[in-house]
């Protein structure tokens, strides 16, 4: 029986995909009291009135709330009844060791994170069996269920944590500022946001096909690839200084990717890169 603390995104898509997969979810616990019982009808399981309770009637307990409540949470059920339970979060960035004297309590410590984007509650069940997800910790328990499941799963050490996580952020998040700068410059052109979201749709998930299938280096495309310099040159002059300066930064990481040198390129962005400087 997995018993679930808090009632956020990551918490009842998982609860709702562990259900899916076989597993008895016991039920959920959160402070959120509204969003505890609308997590609950979401995974059709209780919603408990009190944790101790939970930790009652749970083997497992899956503690998913943002990370700056984790030791808060800890702190609330650690001696109440865990004495042989295994106790994970689901943080990126955090590892086991938050759960601090876990041996003590004759608690398996472990954190368990899937390496997906969690935007509601209610991510497709499909989309999830495809997602990896990353174990740190005592998870010989947890590793049992992945393969129930079938996702892929590999382990990452406490002091590895972060920058696992760095890496989702970077493939994930920080891609968004890029799409943004796509959308509100076809904007400039006089099309609406939809509009424009749904001329670029075509292109960006031809970009993931290409990561997919020949990698980043050999998806890299467009004026940069080909050394075309003269479009280069018109794409920096109509961009106001923000705009350039993230274009720039972009442009040199391409460049690194492509393990090339282009001496025209590489003077143009830096020429653009001093300007900018100066004007701050």
């Amino acid at each position: 029986m997995i018993g679930i603390i808090g009632s956020g995104k990551l918490g009842v898509s998982l609860g709702r995909y562990f259900k899916n997969g076989g597993f008895s979810i016991s039920g959920i616990y959160g402070i959120d009291l509204k969003g505890a019982r609308k997590g609950s009808e979401m995974i059709g399981t209780r919603n408990f009135s009190s944790v101790k309770k939970l930790l009652t009637s749970s083997k497992i307990v899956m503690v998913a709330v943002p990370d700056d409540q984790i030791s808060r949470v800890w702190e609330e059920i650690k001696g109440k009844e865990i004495s042989g339970k295994v106790v994970f979060h689901t943080s990126g960035t955090l590892s086991s060791t938050i759960f601090k004297g876990a041996e003590k309590y004759g608690v398996k410590a472990a954190s368990l994170h899937p390496m997906m984007t969690f935007s509601d509650r209610n991510t497709e069940i499909q989309r999830m069996k495809s997602m990896t997800i990353a174990l740190e910790g005592e998870c010989r328990e947890l590793e049992e269920i992945i393969k129930v499941l079938g996702n892929n799963c590999f382990k990452v050490d406490a002091q590895s944590k972060v920058r696992y996580h760095l890496g989702g952020v970077y493939a994930c998040n920080l891609i968004l500022p890029m799409v943004s700068r796509g959308i509100e410059n076809l904007m400039m052109c006089g099309l609406k946001e939809a509009e424009a979201k749904t001329i670029l749709m075509p292109l960006i998930e031809k970009t993931v096909d290409n990561i997919k299938l020949k990698g980043v280096r050999g998806a890299v495309s467009g004026p940069l690839e080909r050394g075309d310099i003269g479009t280069i040159e018109k794409h920096l002059e109509c961009q106001d200084i923000r705009e350039r300066k993230l274009y720039i930064e972009g442009s040199k990481e391409l460049l690194k990717i492509l393990d090339r040198r282009d001496e025209k390129i590489e003077k143009l962005l830096g020429d653009e890169d001093e300007k900018y400087s100066c004007n701050i």
